[in-house]
């Protein structure tokens, strides 16, 4: 009879962990990055952080999980988004490719800068606001497992570059 009662619940738990395997398959590859790589303390001067939580940022089409650090400096808010990915290089060269066919070779937005020792590149967007050309920011690299995004709608590149270099990353 016991064997029969282990036989059972055998054959009751496989397909439930068969559905388990099956149904997280592919899950790892886009993650919410661990708050870890939010920089929280030691933060720049006048900088302050305001918290932390999950967003969905969309990327060549699909929806994938960031975690989004925010930051205020003088009344700007900033943003820095962490994804991790096993292949961060492929992940920014799709937004790369999302965002300069945005612009429609309107103008190149990308220009290539040096950041913590590595490369990154300074995204340029240009809003018109009460008539004017306004400039927004975005710096965007990738480090180990994850690429990362510092961005703000202001006019100071400076202070998106040093939230940026403040990572550490």
């Amino acid at each position: 009879m016991s064997n029969k009662f282990i036989l059972l619940i055998i054959l009751l738990i496989t397909p439930v962990l068969i559905y388990g395997y099956i149904f997280n398959q592919g899950k790892g590859e886009n993650t919410a990055a661990s708050t870890d790589l939010i920089p929280t303390a030691n933060l720049p001067d006048s900088f302050t952080y305001l918290g932390s939580h999950e967003t969905p940022v969309n990327i060549g089409g699909s929806s994938i999980n960031a975690t989004e650090g925010v930051y205020r400096n003088n009344g700007n808010d900033l943003y820095i988004n962490v994804i991790e990915n096993n292949n961060p290089q492929a992940l920014l060269a799709q937004y790369k490719e999302q965002i300069q066919n945005e612009f429609k070779s309107k103008y190149n937005p990308f220009t290539p800068i040096s950041l913590n020792g590595h490369d990154a590149t300074q995204i340029t967007y240009f809003d018109i606001v009460k008539g004017q050309q306004k400039p927004d920011y975005t710096v965007v690299w990738t480090t180990g497992k994850a690429m990362i995004s510092v961005a703000s709608p202001t006019a100071d590149l400076q202070i998106v570059i040093t939230l940026a270099k403040a990572t550490g990353l």
